[in-house]
């Protein structure tokens, strides 16, 4: 349908920015999750983490961090393994918040083959041609984040926490006038047609949907809707499976 393809083109708005702590540990966890096939131990050392100026629910940082790679390779063959260091210099990514209160980070995570990469052969058994000892850096402190708490009120099913007056949409700097809405009251909205439907917000996750009307059954697979209010401004959200925010829907009145 029309309204579907104009989306082409989550996760949610929290109330306060990841620290640089919470950023070190979602990073560190993300690049352990790459380990290296044959490669059975990997080292995160950060050397430095800058924050940068974030909106609601898409937080910037910018880091430069080693990652070493260690495998002990085949001693009884004589092959003592090899152990490779890589450096991401400045590099930037985002923390966004996932589906379920904790923090994802995008970015590229692999580090190119050149002057920021070196191999060598470790000399002999259980020794590391680069060792951990020689290396500049530190891990990312240890410690249990606490779940984001969400800049949403509401009650599943209810729709009462949604705030009642027109919404307009934008994609992209473009206004999406199909996907305009008004919220009539609880539970209850109209399309840009007039339409009525109703729509159901759920408090765990902030997450909301529609039926009836022109906005049922709207998004493409993997896309989802969250409703929050960013510096107490009532906004319905549209998000990719990637968790990036395509159309964003604003109370006018």
């Amino acid at each position: 349908m029309l309204l579907g393809a104009i989306l082409t083109g989550s996760v949610f708005a929290w109330q306060q920015a990841p620290s640089v702590e919470t950023f070190k540990r979602a990073l560190e966890k993300s690049l352990m999750d790459l380990k290296r096939s044959g490669f059975p131990e990997r080292n995160v050392l950060f050397q430095q983490v800058t924050a940068g100026r974030g909106t609601a629910g898409s937080y910037p940082f910018r880091v430069t961090v080693l990652i070493r790679d260690y495998t002990p390779g085949y001693p009884k063959n004589r092959y003592y393994g090899q152990t490779c260091v890589g450096k991401m210099n400045q590099r930037e990514f985002l923390m966004l918040p996932d589906a379920f209160g904790g923090w994802k980070v995008q970015g590229a995570m692999t580090v190119s083959l050149g002057p920021d990469y070196e191999c060598k052969d470790n000399p002999s058994e259980n020794a590391s041609s680069i060792p951990l000892s020689s290396l500049e850096g530190s891990r990312a402190p240890a410690g249990t984040d606490a779940p984001i708490q969400a800049a949403v009120a509401g009650k599943a099913g209810g729709g009462t926490a949604v705030m009642p007056g027109s919404y307009e949409c934008w994609s992209g700097g473009r206004p999406r006038m199909l996907m305009n809405f008004k919220v009539t009251g609880a539970g209850k909205y109209t399309d840009s047609e007039g339409k009525a439907g109703s729509f159901r917000l759920d408090e765990s996750s902030g997450r909301m949907s529609f039926q009836g009307g022109m906005l049922e059954g709207v998004l493409p697979a993997k896309f989802y809707m969250i409703y929050y209010a960013p510096n107490g401004k009532p906004t319905l959200s549209v998000r990719n499976g990637e968790g990036s925010e395509i159309t964003v829907c604003e109370r006018a009145r």
